[in-house]
């Protein structure tokens, strides 16, 4: 299942790996700050976290095999177990969870209490999932052939569209439309109900989540992070096809989720789950230092300091 790049190398990198008993799980919190910026690391030691939402105080992210609850001090609850294999999305809908289960293509309602009821099945190499009134939506990859799907409530699936989608992992609901990362092109679409697939943006690298925050789309890159740890970008897309680096060098951001000002990011090559906080609350561009950092050693721990590059 998911047999793009990403997901490939994720299948090769989970041999012989057991899934970490991790309820209860302190986070080993840490802080950069970026120009004005502040990227504080909530959670590590996760076995590729991807899909990520907020529900409340806490975050909600899919794992490999199991779907998570995370507090604000850091600690790991597992909500419950999912198939081992490749991580995929999450939504909160009326306080239950919608995950995606990609092992198995199926789309998941699981309460509160971590009791699992299965929506539909069958649905290809599914990916991401956004509400739209109420259906739901996943991306379907496919190996660079895939397809939008809408799921009803009762589980009928029919597919919006199926040429020229590319590999799209992610969406955004727009009313009667949709926007996608196209994964194996490197794009952003624009995706009407009828099915007719525009082009907005190209270049995007490994394009994985997807948000908007009501002027701009946030988008992960992924960077080839298997291969090349540690080059991930989150990139600002307007809707008319503009594209900027927000924040790049920042591991292998993979799942996405805007909080106020704050973009929380998962990272599936090391495991972790961070917060960079009051990023969408400035319209510059922050970079890493490319001289030393300040160490400072205080009350709330470990904290490094970088200046930024004029």
């Amino acid at each position: 299942m998911l047999k793009i790049n990403i997901i490939s190398s994720l299948s090769m990198l989970l041999i012989g790996c057991v899934l970490p008993f991790i309820n209860n799980q302190q986070a080993k919190a840490s802080s950069f700050a970026l120009n004005s910026f502040t990227i504080k690391t909530i959670a590590t030691g996760l076995l590729n976290p991807y899909g990520i939402t907020t529900y409340n105080d806490d975050l909600i992210v899919t794992v490999n095999g199991s779907l998570l609850r995370i507090d604000t001090l850091g600690n790991v609850q597992t909500i419950t177990s999912l198939t081992a294999g490749s991580p995929a999305g999450v939504l909160v809908n009326n306080s239950e969870f919608i995950v995606v289960e990609n092992p198995t293509a199926s789309l998941l309602r699981i309460s509160q209490d971590g009791v699992t009821t299965t929506i539909a099945t069958n649905l290809g190499d599914p990916v991401g999932v956004a509400i739209q009134e109420n259906y739901f939506v996943v991306g379907d990859f496919g190996l660079g052939s895939g397809s939008l799907k809408r799921i009803s409530p009762s589980g009928n699936v029919l597919t919006i569209a199926s040429n020229g989608v590319g590999g799209p992992t992610e969406l955004v609901v727009d009313g009667d439309n949709f926007w996608i990362t196209d994964f194996t092109f490197g794009r952003l679409l624009f995706v009407t109900a009828n099915g007719n697939v525009t082009e907005i943006a190209t270049g995007l690298g490994q394009p994985l989540d997807i948000e908007f925050d009501g002027q701009y789309f946030l988008i992960t890159d992924f960077a080839d992070g298997f291969n090349a740890p540690g080059n991930g970008r989150i990139l600002r897309v307007s809707k008319t096809g503009q594209v900027e680096t927000l924040i790049d060098n920042i591991g292998n951001p993979s799942g996405l989720a805007i909080d106020g000002d704050d973009l929380l990011f998962t990272d599936i090559v090391d495991g972790s789950v961070a917060r960079i906080r009051g990023i969408l609350g400035s319209q510059s561009v922050p970079e890493y230092s490319s001289i030393p950092a300040i160490l400072l050693i205080g009350t709330w721990g470990l904290t490094i300091i970088v200046n930024s590059r004029n």
